[in-house]
């Protein structure tokens, strides 16, 4: 079985500049790299993008000639054919959403009034919400934190989890000297 070739705007010049980005790339490697291998590859490989992008919206030019050519001539059925085979790899994005009650809505007028009401509800809510201990009451600004109580146990781990070699905080104080400090540390640490 024949493999199908979908890249029909890629000809014979499109290889030729493609074969010459490759060689250059080669030559890039084979000099290790240096400055005018490196200018050379990315001036060859400049000149590929443009003459590619350039061959391929000349392709889709020619298609879209072409169909409107079999649009306007009355041959709907090879019309639809090369419609279709130009479709193939082509994803319709559908934009749904959901209204309070869970109902899917797929118009953009409905969508776009949902959004709105989502954002209206967000912005200018009255409650107070309670989150990960603390209570946050939006409309008086008062934040009230539960301080979390740790227990030896815990920090001791924190401790153990600490790398070594690693660039003192603020305090000065490298892990490994917390690390050599001991449980009268951790102590310390919890007390403070």
């Amino acid at each position: 079985m024949e493999r199908i070739k979908y890249k029909n705007w890629f000809d014979g010049e499109c290889e030729q500049v493609t074969n010459q980005k490759n060689q250059a790339y080669k030559r890039m490697q084979q000099r290790n790299h240096t400055q005018g291998a490196v200018e050379e590859y990315c001036e060859v490989r400049r000149k590929e993008k443009r003459l590619h992008k350039k061959k391929k919206r000349e392709y889709d030019k020619q298609e879209l000639i072409e169909l409107e050519h079999l649009r306007s001539s009355n041959e709907i059925r090879a019309f639809y054919q090369k419609l279709n085979k130009s479709r193939k790899d082509f994803q319709p994005r559908s934009t749904l959403c959901r209204d309070k009650e869970g109902t899917i809505l797929s118009s953009d007028e409905a969508i776009l009034e949902r959004w709105a009401q989502y954002f209206e509800e967000l912005l200018n809510s009255n409650a107070s919400e309670q989150v990960e201990g603390m209570t946050i009451d939006w409309n008086q600004g008062n934040f009230e934190a539960e301080e979390p109580v740790l227990t030896i146990k815990e920090v001791e781990q924190a401790i153990k989890k600490l790398k070594n070699k690693k660039a003192p905080g603020m305090d000065l104080i490298t892990a490994e000297l917390v690390k050599f400090a001991g449980p009268e540390y951790a102590k310390h640490l919890i007390s403070s």
